[in-house]
């Protein structure tokens, strides 16, 4: 991983992050015509740390009332997170495998562009947050752990296909998404035995544009859901999705 190859990524990260594109499908293609051929998964979570830690910038307010003034949303976060877990570890050598198959992404992407147009079209709900619709999107992000299905566009459209308005359906997903991000990094750091030889100043580098360019990001996309042009970005993952499997090898 070089220093440009790091700053790219990070830019990558950080836009792909919170705007419904899916940031490991675009990690998967980035890496692929880079041509690393081995999954980059360790730097790539140093990148989600990044986007994390945009997260606790924007809604740090948000993240305290969740652990003391308003508890309840705590609670379903938690509910929804171990649906997540529930999902992810199922699936997890199925999620692992896709990693190696930039088709298998592309496919992925075009089913994030299914998802974001419909989530867009269709209500089958009313407004608040009940234990049963963090259930489902929990169920959303543990689907979500597949490359190429976007994380925020998995969650957040689900939220407004439950009958969530758009700035609730967002603050949801940013917050369930730090116990799924911090789970992850400790899940790689413990199946790298604790390894850390093969981290480098390009690591930090990657998380530092990560968080500048996902502050942007995050701003940005409370301002796309909050025009209702969120399904937009529907029809640039279905592109996307059509162009890597026709053009780019597996």
């Amino acid at each position: 991983m070089t220093f440009l190859q790091a700053v790219i990524s990070g830019l990558v990260q950080g836009v792909a992050e919170f705007l419904p594109i899916s940031s490991s499908g675009h990690l998967v293609i980035l890496h692929k015509l880079m041509g690393l051929n081995e999954p980059e998964v360790f730097f790539d979570i140093f990148l989600h740390l990044g986007t994390l830690a945009a997260i606790f910038i924007v809604f740090g307010r948000e993240i305290i009332e969740s652990i003391t003034t308003k508890k309840r949303i705590g609670i379903l976060i938690l509910i929804s997170s171990a649906v997540t877990f529930v999902i992810v570890l199922f699936f997890v050598k199925n999620i692992e495998a896709a990693f190696n198959n930039v088709k298998t992404v592309g496919l992925m992407l075009i089913i994030t562009g299914i998802w974001l147009i419909a989530g867009n079209l269709i209500r089958l709900g009313s407004e608040g947050m009940t234990v049963f619709k963090a259930c489902v999107i929990g169920l959303a992000q543990g689907i979500a752990a597949f490359p190429g299905i976007s994380r925020s566009g998995a969650t957040i459209s689900t939220g407004l296909f439950l009958g969530l308005d758009g700035q609730t359906a967002a603050k949801f997903s940013f917050l369930l998404s730090i116990p799924a991000i911090l789970g992850a990094f400790v899940f790689k750091i413990k199946e790298a035995g604790f390894n850390f030889t093969g981290i480098n100043v390009n690591y930090f580098i990657g998380f530092f544009v990560s968080c500048i360019v996902g502050i942007i990001s995050l701003k940005l996309l409370l301002r796309i859901l909050y025009k209702n042009k969120f399904h937009w970005f529907g029809a640039y993952c279905i592109l996307l999705g059509i162009i890597v499997i026709l053009f780019l090898k597996a």
